[in-house]
């Protein structure tokens, strides 16, 4: 019998793009993983593995036209966005395009896009050499954040705060990037926040202002999110017409948009816009929130299904959803009750009693919380209170 359920290629199978099987499961499509070999949680869940570089562009595209692939979808990472982008567009997929997905991806080509578009942004620098970062540096004033273009999360980024620090920081940079060029952008000492955006069939569904969670000395790495995040009225029109506005720059459809913003003297800064869902609970506190899985909005969207558009809008939901990640700030072995964490809704990414590494990055997060609660001293206490309940710890 002909099979007549339509194929998803998925980009990539990690932890991140778990929610997007569970959907096509859900939603009686046919999965198909797409990534390098090795040990990825989404394999179990994939109805079938084909093992292909999701950076390989022709690749990419070759194997959804051989399979006859209805859909390419990813989230949570960046780095099969270009393949996504060109694979739809040579094989007419509803998704973003190449161009689109080329621009997303690349921090120098989309700041020059929103500059272009009127997108509130920091001023900027593209540089090449040492040289450069010092007039950059001047033209700018210290300090400045010195980027790669071409990696997501807080990979290769460094503040400079004094003229002794330019070198040992950009060669820092400069030694994560396959560019052979980055941006210096401007410092802006504000709040930084973030928001998540869905545009299907060319209208832009919500904008929703979320909170950020964050580690570190300071405080750079996100760990969870929030939604809603809470602002005045004129900062939440701010920011979905800036939004909107980069969304139209970069000519973004038919695909979920994570935003990082940073405000100041009552204006948010675009700092990037990427197309794709965010990471760190992002998906499912927008889940919780509009009471309707992104996942499957995803996935529906690319086949050119736009029934569940309307469940997410404008809702008076005063509950705040949270998710937060977990971390150890020491390496050993990590043990929990998974009865007790399965009771509790936690989802763990690594296996009990296995060897953890002390948390550097997001890659080293054990697990995730997702709750709800009125205020975020009342979600902080009860994510508190279930780690003790599950008996986590990490033995050295």
């Amino acid at each position: 019998m002909e099979n007549t359920k339509k194929k998803i290629l998925i980009l990539g199978a990690g932890r991140g793009q778990i929610g997007l099987y569970q959907a096509c499961s859900r939603l009686g499509y046919e999965s198909i993983a797409v990534s390098i070999d090795g040990d990825y949680p989404g394999f179990e869940y994939a109805d079938k593995v084909c093992i292909t570089d999701i950076k390989d562009k022709e690749g990419v595209a070759r194997l959804g036209a051989e399979i006859g692939a209805d859909g390419i979808v990813t989230a949570c990472m960046d780095a099969g966005l270009p393949a996504l982008g060109y694979a739809c567009e040579q094989l007419s997929l509803k998704g973003p395009g190449s161009r689109s997905a080329e621009v997303s991806s690349n921090k120098w080509l989309m700041k020059d896009a929103f500059i272009k578009n009127g997108v509130n942004t920091a001023k900027y620098v593209k540089i090449k050499c040492s040289d450069e970062l010092k007039e950059a540096a001047e033209e700018l004033g210290l300090p400045v954040i010195i980027k790669p273009v071409d990696l997501g999360g807080s990979r290769g980024i460094n503040i400079v705060f004094s003229e002794e620090e330019l070198a040992d920081k950009f060669e820092d940079t400069m030694s994560a990037t396959k560019e052979d060029y980055c941006i210096v952008e401007e410092y802006i000492d504000g709040y930084e926040f973030s928001a998540t955006s869905f545009v299907a069939d060319g209208e832009v569904l919500f904008v929703l202002p979320t909170g950020d969670l964050r580690y570190g000395e300071n405080d750079e790495i996100p760990v969870g999110h929030y939604v809603p995040f809470e602002c005045d009225e004129d900062m939440r029109l701010q920011v979905e017409e800036h939004v909107r506005r980069a969304i139209e720059a970069i000519g973004l459809d038919d695909c979920a948009v994570n935003v990082d913003i940073m405000a100041k003297d009552s204006k948010p800064y675009i700092l990037e816009l990427t197309g794709r869902l965010g990471a760190n609970a992002i998906p499912e506190i927008t889940s919780e929130y509009y009471s309707s899985d992104i996942y499957e909005l995803i996935v529906r969207t690319s086949v050119g299904d736009y029934s569940t558009t309307g469940e997410f809008r404008e809702t008076d939901d005063e509950r705040i959803c949270y998710g937060r990640m977990l971390l150890s700030e020491e390496a050993g072995e990590v043990v929990w009750d998974d009865a007790a964490a399965a009771e509790s809704n936690v989802c763990m990414f690594v296996k009990n009693g296995s060897h953890v590494n002390r948390f550097r990055n997001p890659g080293d997060c054990l697990g995730q919380i997702v709750i709800t609660g009125k205020s975020l001293d009342e979600c902080a206490e009860k994510t508190d209170r279930i780690i003790e309940d599950i008996k986590l710890k990490v033995r050295r």
